[in-house]
């Protein structure tokens, strides 16, 4: 496909330039959108505790996740005069690394909003790179028109600006397996000095960017048996030429250097030390700050050992990487935070709540990534992709680097097999290493060219991206396609990262300042401190902030994770069955009792639990009858926004039950007025570390 001329475009000069205006556009609609955005979830992990490493040396903070993309964005900041918890701050003791995020970006007088824009404008660097590499992708497999598509393509894809400009390791695990495949490529077929040097630069840091990264192994396997078995073309034949045994030492001693260069890498991402914890401050270090130093290693080790061994008898937990985890441990091989790290996200994305088309589950559905892919992947992307597959099955498109395409043919459908299976549904951005290949197999399409209709068809689906692109700006987190009815409907379908990721209190911070009579009360989800960006009051938010709402007239405003009671079980529909409902109606018999005169101690203290286990409820049940309303304005795509009176709320907040018209309910004879209650609190332990160390959207 190469040899074919398909215009001036085709030239070296023409495709320069329509290289860099694809860049420019790509770093533009990333600038320009990321401004808007407050501080999203995981940016207050990944933001706060990539500047602790690098201040500190420790990496007691969210080990959950490799060091790298964290200090990447995180290291500008070392110039700036940033006031900084000191070491005896409890969350920095305690690594809550999201209580410590907060206070250093929003309880402290730093400004942690220009914090989180510097970090994200890090981060579009790497988003930029990712681009230029689906070129050379692109350009390597199927010649240059295939890799400037597969580039456009990549310039206008929602999916990239929405989280190439957000401080997460969704871009950067993207950027380095793409380029480990693009660079052993080139090792295969020429052993130098500098490749060998590129491709071990490329996996040392994929390695160091997210655990997930042993997912491109069975590509480069596969890649280097290929390597063996075919003669690199362009080789000629004679006495000259290399034997199959030579092509095979040289291929094995590339890959024994190059996982020599990951050891390597992962060593010195931790500063080639081994203990997780860095050494307490000096000599001068208080008795205190001793304590708790040594406090905390035995919490970790404590973590370790329920991570790792059966607390009934203390037996190893099976599995093949924990078996390698608990050597790796024994033998020192590997840094302790690496491995501790590791050990963690095991634990912690073996189960996690999630929503998905109205269901909610803890060991999620093998549905959901082929459906989040469908419906969050733009409409003519998917049409060039199936265009493209169809050129290379039709051999209308020939592969310019064989070995290359059938190593990202074999990456694609590893890590979407292990996505798939895995349990960890809370976001499409999971998704997001395999778009660089798909892509580049969508920029096959570009054989299409050499035909009028190809040309039309090539055509009308970029001019179609164009203009879903612009309509989705800057709101990249929400984008769904025209499958769901677009961004208004795509809460019907998926919430977490897909739709609300506590994008949009700027946005609601303008509504507020063009508003000022309209007191905000607000069920937030998200890391951030609202009251930092507006003057509202807390409805039941995923990290509670105050002061608390009283539930009277007024504008309330819910974020969609909020509404839909993902981690808030007591908002879901089904919570409010017909035995919680009596109980609910029990409560408030008990807590608007008149006191009588002789009431004993006893009585006195139940109807005050009873109030508070009343108004406590209260609130939630709000949420829970708020998703049949209609909201009277959205804030972004994340925000629901409800104008209600009292009577509103009393109506959808108060005890009446449907039995009330219908005679008494037996489930209000046999409901005892805590139950409600008490289902509440159980609803609610498994999510019991959400706001202190751990990320219910991270990972």
């Amino acid at each position: 496909m190469s040899s074919v001329a398909l215009g001036w475009w085709d030239r070296p000069r023409p495709r320069r330039l329509i290289v860099a205006g694809l860049l420019l556009l790509t770093g533009t609609l990333a600038l320009t959108s990321l401004v808007g955005d407050s501080v999203t979830f995981d940016e207050t992990s990944h933001l706060t505790a990539g500047l602790s490493y690098l201040k500190t040396g420790d990496f007691r903070l969210a080990p959950d996740h490799p060091p790298l993309p964290k200090a990447w964005c995180a290291w500008p900041l070392l110039l700036l005069d940033l006031q900084w918890p000191a070491d005896d701050d409890p969350a920095w003791r305690d690594a809550q690394v999201f209580t410590f995020g907060r206070r250093v970006l929003f309880e402290m007088r730093n400004d942690g909003q220009y914090l989180v824009v510097i970090g994200r404008c890090m981060m579009v660097v790497l988003l930029l790179t990712t681009g230029l590499t689906t070129y050379a992708l692109g350009r390597s497999t199927f010649g240059p028109c295939a890799g400037l598509l597969a580039l456009a393509l990549a310039a206008l894809s929602p999916t990239l600006l929405a989280h190439g400009r957000l401080i997460t390791t969704d871009l950067p695990i993207t950027l380095t397996t793409a380029l480990t495949l693009l660079t052993f490529t080139r090792l295969l077929h020429r052993l130098t000095w500098w490749w060998l040097l590129a491709a071990a630069a490329a996996l040392g840091a994929a390695a160091v960017t997210k655990f997930s990264w042993p997912l491109v192994v069975p590509a480069f396997v596969t890649m280097a048996v290929i390597g063996v078995v075919q003669r690199p073309r362009g080789e000629a034949a004679g006495p000259l030429r290399e034997t199959r045994a030579s092509r095979a030492a040289r291929i094995g001693l590339s890959i024994v250097l190059l996982a020599a260069g990951v050891w390597l890498s992962i060593w010195a991402a931790y500063g080639f030390r081994p203990s997780l914890l860095a050494p307490p401050a000096s000599a001068g270090a208080t008795p205190e700050g001793q304590a708790a130093h040594e406090k905390l290693k035995e919490t970790l080790a404590e973590t370790w050992t329920e991570r790792m061994y059966r607390p009934e008898d203390g037996t190893p937990r099976p599995g093949l990487i924990r078996s390698a985890l608990r050597l790796a441990a024994t033998t020192g091989i590997l840094p302790e935070a690496y491995v501790y790290g590791l050990a963690e996200t095991l634990a912690t994305t073996s189960e996690r709540t999630a929503y998905f088309m109205g269901e909610y589950s803890n060991t999620g559905w093998r549905t959901y990534f082929p459906t989040a892919f469908a419906i969050k992947t733009p409409l003519p992307t998917l049409v060039l992709l199936a265009a493209g597959i169809a050129a290379v099955v039709s051999r209308r498109a020939r592969p310019v680097a064989p070995v290359l395409l059938v190593g990202l043919v074999v990456f694609v459908v590893v890590y979407a097999a292990y996505v798939i299976n895995g349990r960890l549904n809370i976001g499409h951005r999971h998704l997001l290493p395999i778009y660089p290949a798909l892509f580049v197999v969508a920029g096959a399409a570009a054989a299409w060219l050499r035909s009028r209709v190809g040309r039309l068809l090539v055509a009308a689906m970029l001019v179609w991206l164009v203009v879903a692109n612009l309509r989705i700006h800057p709101h990249y987190l929400a984008y769904f396609n025209e499958l769901v009815g677009g961004p208004a409907r795509g809460h019907l379908y998926l919430a977490d990262s897909n739709i609300d990721w506590g994008q949009d209190l700027l946005r609601l911070a303008d509504y507020a300042r063009r508003h000022p009579s309209e007191p905000i009360k607000l069920a937030y989800f998200g890391s951030a401190v609202p009251t930092r960006y507006l003057p509202c009051t807390a409805l039941p938010s995923v990290i509670q902030f105050d002061p608390r709402a009283d539930l009277t007239a007024g504008t309330y405003v819910v974020s969609v994770m909020q509404l839909l009671g993902v981690y808030t079980p007591e908002a879901r529909p089904e919570f409010w069955d017909e035995q919680s409902l009596a109980a609910y109606r029990a409560l408030w018999d008990m807590a608007t009792e008149p006191p009588g005169p002789d009431d004993l101690p006893a009585i006195q203290r139940r109807r005050a639990q009873a109030r508070m286990e009343y108004e406590s409820l209260r609130s939630v049940r709000l949420l829970s009858q708020l998703r049949y309303r209609r909201p009277d304005e959205r804030i972004g795509y994340s925000l629901f926004l409800f104008r209600l009176t009292d009577r509103d709320i009393e109506q959808l907040a108060g005890p009446k039950l449907p039995c009330d018209h219908q005679g008494p309910s037996r489930a209000a004879a046999v409901a005892s007025p805590t139950d409600v209650y008490d289902r509440s609190r159980s609803s609610n332990q498994s999510n019991a570390d959400i706001g202190s160390g751990s990320s219910p959207s991270s990972r």
